[in-house]
């Protein structure tokens, strides 16, 4: 029988998945994961009569057996979307200098928070701590994430427990850093984007709001897109690295929700639907200044007392890969850093031919597609820089787990093409869409070595517009 870990709400390991649990116990204790039992075919759990009788008494490997759905792959995604039982906060603490026994103390309140508990009485625990500090309130998020509180809850509950530790959090100060250093590029951002929320409020108090200045508005706050990118490709993979994957897994989900957001304010405002257009705002300038409080109070202060020097450098050195949030090009900041790597006037061996590594690079840069490897342990290995690239990459993507590359609501779905991959089960998945205007192809195809061992992921993705409007044929040269 399959051990089970230890459960602690404050610290420790999260409950790992067995098969002889039940389904009602797994999705009473995870929630979030009702959605992988319904996308593997589990659909009746949505009935609440079966889900309080049936599910309390079959247990998953049972359940896996009438679905005709192979346990071992499906106990291993359920363990992937609770974290493994990996215990991330205690590779956070050796990053960080807090007293931990005062951050078991915050995870309680915030437990307690979210079990309901009296908003006086919680109030009067957090006056006995008070004040909080950034990286502790950040620790204590993470402890209860480990002990297995799904991120749905945070990502629903952020806004009332951050309220609860507001009078200490707004006195979270960053210091003074030198011009060009991400942080101050960030907080540059910030200001401008505070600039843009307060002018749409100012619009929506006048008797009659200006549709026109509106949607120009708007416009430019879909920029903050850039903001939240160089987040999610080059901070946060640092912070995972170091145990604290909250703003991957939460903060991301965020970002997303704000995105839309503005894109169904900006679809409304071109449509004349004033009325579903307020009805949106009635919430997002809240939310999107609600994330520069996050990030300034918060997730900054934290980054800069887990991170090096040399590694906010790295950063720096990786920005150009992006874009940048309604200002200008930063000023140099960090000096020139020198990846490591293998010298340039060697050869590679293809099996196929022989090239150099200037070569090999120059052929991967110039393929009109997206490709990305990951390789057997699900971690970015590899992509190529091609030109006009579908979605932005950063090299602080390389060695990165792959989970955490996708936005939160993807992850399921990514994890289940890898561990049919990875069980030989398939070898190539596909999907198409259209994205502003574009058509793209996206396709993964499992890497074999050649005895059929499982060596990794290679995912291609193509704007597919042009070729798919081709008719007829052309034998012919033509430069057009």
């Amino acid at each position: 029988m399959d051990a089970i870990l230890p459960i602690s709400r404050y610290g420790g390991c999260t409950m790992k998945i067995t098969k002889e649990m039940t389904v009602y116990k797994v999705v009473s204790e995870y929630p979030h994961l009702k959605e992988i039992f319904i996308e593997s075919g589990f659909k009746s759990i949505t009935d609440p009569i079966k889900f309080n009788t049936v599910a309390k008494v079959i247990s998953l490997e049972n359940a896996c057996r009438m679905k005709d759905v192979d346990p071992a792959a499906f106990l291993e995604k359920l363990n992937n979307a609770v974290g493994g039982g990996y215990d991330k906060s205690a590779e956070m603490e050796r990053h960080i200098d807090i007293d931990k026994s005062r951050a078991d103390k915050i995870a309680a309140i915030v437990h307690k928070f979210f079990d309901g508990a009296d908003k006086t009485l919680l109030q009067k625990k957090y006056d006995t701590i008070a004040p909080v500090t950034a990286a502790e309130f950040a620790y204590a998020e993470q402890l209860i994430s480990d002990a297995g509180v799904p991120d749905s809850k945070f990502e629903n509950e952020i806004g009332g427990i951050i309220s609860l530790f507001r009078s200490s959090l707004e006195s979270s100060a960053i210091p003074v850093l030198p011009a060009g250093h991400p942080v101050s590029t960030y907080i540059r951002e910030n200001a401008e984007i505070l600039k843009l929320t307060a002018e749409v409020r100012k619009e929506l108090e006048t008797i009659t709001p200006d549709r026109e200045n509106l949607l120009r508005l708007y416009k430019k706050l879909k920029d903050v897109n850039l903001h939240f990118i160089r987040k999610e490709t080059q901070l946060f993979p640092y912070l995972e690295k170091k145990g604290f994957d909250k703003p991957t897994t939460v903060m991301w989900s965020l970002h997303d929700r704000i995105r839309k957001g503005i894109k169904d304010s900006i679809t409304a405002l071109e449509h004349g639907r004033l009325d579903e257009f307020l009805k949106i705002q009635e919430s997002l300038p809240e939310e999107i200044d609600g994330m520069t409080f996050k990030e300034e109070k918060i997730l900054f202060p934290t980054a800069l007392m887990m991170l090096s020097e040399d590694e906010w450098k790295l950063i720096r050195s990786n920005e150009k890969e992006l874009d940048y949030c309604l200002i200008g090009q930063p000023e140099e900041w960090g000096g020139s850093i020198q990846a490591a790597g293998t010298d340039l006037n060697g050869f590679v061996n293809l099996g196929e031919g022989i090239l150099s590594f200037e070569q090999l690079n120059a052929v991967f840069s110039h393929l009109p597609f997206d490709i990305s490897f990951v390789d057997e342990n699900d971690r970015v290995k590899f992509y190529n820089a091609a030109p006009n690239r579908i979605f932005p990459r950063s090299p602080d993507v390389i060695g990165r787990e792959v989970k955490y590359c996708h936005p939160p609501k993807s992850v399921a779905t990514v994890m289940e093409i890898l561990d049919s991959f990875r069980n030989g089960g398939k070898d190539k998945a596909e999907f198409w869409l259209t994205l502003h205007g574009r058509f793209l192809h996206i396709r993964y195809f499992a890497v074999r070595n050649a005895g059929g061992g499982y060596m990794g992921t290679l995912e291609v993705m193509q704007d597919a517009t042009e070729v798919r409007q081709l008719e007829g044929s052309r034998t012919l040269l033509s430069w057009e």
